[in-house]
């Protein structure tokens, strides 16, 4: 949206949500969401009724059916109904994934306390001495491990505990699709599987993130996709820019005739709608925002044939989402349905897009969740 001081300030009111979890929404719609009282956080259900009061001195988030919350030094676990199940201790270090936290465990490798990984009763699974210790993903967790002299290292270990992949990296990042993302000397990108192979295709010298089962990667300034299933290149580094696949269809940029323009491509590697447009969002609940050569410079919504399937009138729109779109009228903010009906009036001084069932938006300084009927479930109390 915007990126005015004002709405630099009321997204910042809305940004809830902590680091370590992956932007954008979730492939399935979530059960909770974040509220903020000044500096501190709790949680809300889909109801809007509180499971967590903002009380919390750091964001909060469902994760492997768990919830961490911490204040001061110590952290506790609670489900998905606000139940306290792990009580408040200084002993995790990180949220559960598949099962397992990263902890201090006292009986860590070697008999010497240290950084391993504990289960829901916090007994110990893993026993270990790690520097540090992240999250599993896809059955692999990153962890730094000091060589003889000292220097600090970067591997994966298995659900077993073994060091499955050398610490020897400087960067690493969590597994997805298969494969992991390493970062050796000076930000040398490369693929690895779970032996910690190097499977990345010849003449690829950087990687992007696994989404939809396809990895992004350059090839000097070209762009193209490996298929992380297989490892193998699926679509050659061709084109100018980029984006991930979101919906089955990856927005691309090529010189035209007429210019640099923007078009899709199918995993196939089909330009499935050409270039011909000199702005394009991601594909988002069966629709694509983009901007035609046009007199009058609106947006539109296309479909994934190309075809131009909404036109509307507003000073601005944003991507659906739960069949809602944001629309900017004057200095407020409101949702229309995918027919272009407004169905939920520009009242509101900020909106995001709906994430699931509600939407978080701004009231003047005040923040508040809605449902997609436009009824507000939530308003903070400041």
């Amino acid at each position: 949206m915007n990126s005015t001081p004002k709405n630099r300030l009321l997204a910042c009111i809305l940004a809830f949500l902590p680091m370590w979890c992956r932007p954008g929404f979730a492939a399935e719609p979530p059960l909770v969401f974040p509220i903020r009282e000044g500096d501190l956080h709790g949680l809300i259900d889909r109801d809007g009724k509180v499971i967590l009061p903002a009380e919390f001195t750091q964001p909060l988030s469902l994760s492997d059916g768990l919830i961490m919350a911490t204040k001061g030094a110590k952290t506790a676990f609670f489900d998905a109904t606000g139940k306290m199940v792990i009580k408040p201790q200084d002993q995790t270090r990180g949220p559960f994934s598949e099962g397992l936290a990263p902890a201090y465990v006292p009986d860590g490798a070697g008999g010497k306390p240290g950084l391993g990984y504990v289960d829901r009763d916090l007994k110990t699974v893993l026993r270990g001495d790690f520097r540090d210790a992240g999250p599993f993903s896809d059955g692999m967790a990153e962890v730094a491990v000091p060589d003889e002299w000292g220097v600090v290292k970067r591997g994966y270990i298995d659900k077993s505990g073994k060091l499955a992949v050398p610490a020897k990296y400087d960067k690493t990042f969590p597994f997805s699709g298969g494969l992991g993302r390493v970062t050796i000397g000076r930000d040398q990108m490369r693929l690895i599987d779970k032996t910690g192979r190097d499977v990345t295709p010849a003449g690829i010298d950087f990687v992007g993130i696994e989404s939809e089962g396809m990895i992004r990667v350059w090839s000097g300034r070209r762009e193209g996709f490996v298929e992380a299933s297989s490892a193998k290149l699926a679509i050659a580094p061709q084109f100018e820019q980029a984006s991930e696949f979101r919906e089955g269809m990856a927005r691309i940029w090529q010189n035209t005739p007429a210019g640099g323009r923007f078009g899709y491509v199918d995993k196939a590697g089909k330009v499935a709608i050409a270039p011909r447009f000199t702005t394009a969002e991601p594909f988002s609940d069966g629709l694509a925002l983009v901007k035609e050569e046009k007199p009058d410079d609106k947006t539109v919504f296309i479909d994934k044939s190309g075809k131009v399937v909404l036109r509307h009138e507003f000073d601005r729109v944003y991507p659906f989402t739960s069949g809602r779109a944001v629309f900017k009228s004057g200095n407020k903010y409101g949702y229309i349905d995918k027919s272009g009906k407004v169905v939920i009036p520009a009242t509101w001084s900020f909106a995001r897009p709906f994430n699931g069932p509600l939407a978080a938006v701004v009231d003047g300084r005040a923040s508040a969740y809605i449902d997609v009927s436009g009824k507000t479930v939530w308003r903070s109390e400041r």
